[in-house]
């Protein structure tokens, strides 16, 4: 290899030998100093240095090209530069971050106390262990320092159902419609679709059974972000005053907005009402839908798999002035869970019209929940099945109809409907084709020979 004649751009090794072109390299002699020159060599296109040694070689030749080659090559060390000033400051913040998060879990564990004996006084001997039971809110229904779903489609009344339960909760009057007696405690109920509807059903429901809430029963009606820290530390320290048994969610989807209801992410709002039941020892009661066309808990499985208790809200018959509705139990970690009850929803007025002037009576009224017998329901079903019947009989042969345009005609309740269609196939009136949400009923061109409409019962919802 010829020595180029190079240009000393750094400081002799101890041997005051220059050798090098746009790579580190040694001194020959040994020393094992290195040092990077650029010289005359042209290094190989493949080394980092080639485009900056490039860029020097033109710009000393002058001309044209020399002022902007400069720039560019000052530009490029300039970024090099702050490339390397944004990686500290990255590492710098990483720091931050660790020391933060250690910070954190150190607070948290200083707030824990001491973990031995935390665990040890969770430590039972068999002997002791029967001395835990548990403890009911309402018999059968919700029991204390739990989680709760109650579910249902829209419109099914379970905001009513809840309503109810809270308020014979706070004044441990017992749970008339399902014959169960209630613990007597203060409650929190989150109204978070709005206040206007939880006045209407205050008054009506005080105005039922004679008793006031004031005092015992409080309302927020505002969409608590319960997933999130500052908003979930001011609710408990809301609640560490009032002391609830019982905190009534109404509903899930307005508390976690934005929130991925089918994801893993909802297991933070799990975290959240865990947090809310460990710091008050309160039945955490929260209300959500179903998916859609199911009776499923909407959302991710974390929901049902966490939950102490699930109930099933249905609606099962209704007219103008009574409907009815099924409360039915679909897990109870520590009872029954095939318990069901029938509960009729009536209207309420909690006002004197005035004599003088006109009165808008739907102001002053709400629906309360009142419990129902077999015999009312099935009355009420039966009634359903013919009005159902009377649509269909007006239909051509070969005409078909879905679930959603028969409720649209007879205003009968779309679980009602569902079985009163079921229960006309089984008697030749249609012919049920398709499955889910494709379904349809067709009228047959001719009846079923040996089948009559009054010869079959109507079947009762599941």
């Amino acid at each position: 290899m010829t020595t180029p004649n190079f240009q000393q751009l750094g400081e002799l090794c101890q041997h005051g030998q220059i050798k090098g072109n746009c790579m580190f390299v040694g001194c020959p002699d040994g020393c094992g100093m290195t040092r990077n020159y650029y010289g005359d060599a042209e290094p190989a296109p493949t080394d980092p240095n080639w485009p900056r040694w490039k860029a020097q070689r033109l710009a000393a030749q002058g001309g044209p090209e020399a002022a902007l080659i400069q720039i560019l090559t000052q530009e490029q060390e300039e970024k090099s530069a702050k490339e390397s000033l944004q990686r500290v400051y990255e590492v710098d913040e990483l720091r931050k971050l660790r020391a933060r998060e250690w910070a954190r879990k150190e607070f948290a564990a200083q707030n824990a106390g001491d973990v031995a004996a935390t665990l040890r006084a969770q430590l039972f001997d068999a002997a002791d262990i029967n001395d835990i039971t548990v403890e009911y809110l309402a018999s059968s229904l919700l029991v204390k320092n739990s989680l709760a779903w109650m579910y249902g489609d829209p419109g099914c009344y379970k905001s009513f159902i809840a309503l109810d339960i809270a308020a014979s909760v706070a004044l441990g009057c017992g749970i008339q419609w399902a014959g169960a007696p209630t613990q007597q405690g203060s409650v929190l109920y989150i109204a978070a679709e709005g206040s206007a509807g939880m006045s209407k059903r205050k008054r009506a429901w005080e105005t039922m059974t004679g008793q006031s809430l004031n005092g015992k029963f409080k309302i927020l009606t505002m969409a608590v972000r319960i997933t999130e820290e500052p908003f979930l530390n001011e609710l408990i320290a809301i609640c560490q005053e009032i002391r609830p048994v019982l905190i009534v969610i109404d509903t899930q989807s307005r508390v976690t907005p934005g929130l991925e209801e089918n994801g893993s992410v909802m297991s933070t709002y799990v975290d959240a009402v865990t947090a809310l039941r460990m710091a008050t020892g309160a039945c955490v009661l929260t209300l959500h839908h179903t998916t859609k066309g199911t009776d499923v808990l909407r959302g991710h499985g974390s929901l049902f798999g966490a939950a102490d208790t699930v109930l099933y809200v249905s609606k099962s018959a209704g007219a103008e002035t009574e409907r009815f509705a099924k409360v039915s139990t679909k897990k109870q970690k520590d009872d029954r869970d095939d318990l069901f009850w029938n509960v009729r929803m009536s209207v309420q007025h909690f006002c004197e019209p005035p004599a003088d002037q006109e009165h808008d009576a739907t102001q002053c009224s709400s629906l309360v929940v009142r419990s129902a017998n077999w015999s009312e329901v099935i009355n009420a079903q039966a009634s359903a099945l013919e009005r159902v019947l009377l649509v269909i009989r007006q239909m051509a042969p070969l005409q078909s109809i879905t679930t959603a345009q028969a409720v649209e005609l007879t205003g009968v309740p779309v679980s009602t409907t569902r079985n009163a269609l079921s229960t006309l196939c089984d008697q030749g009136e249609l012919e049920k084709s398709g499955s889910g949400k494709n379904t349809s009923y067709l009228r047959p061109a001719a009846k079923i020979a040996g089948h009559s409409a009054d010869s079959a019962s109507f079947r009762q919802p599941g």
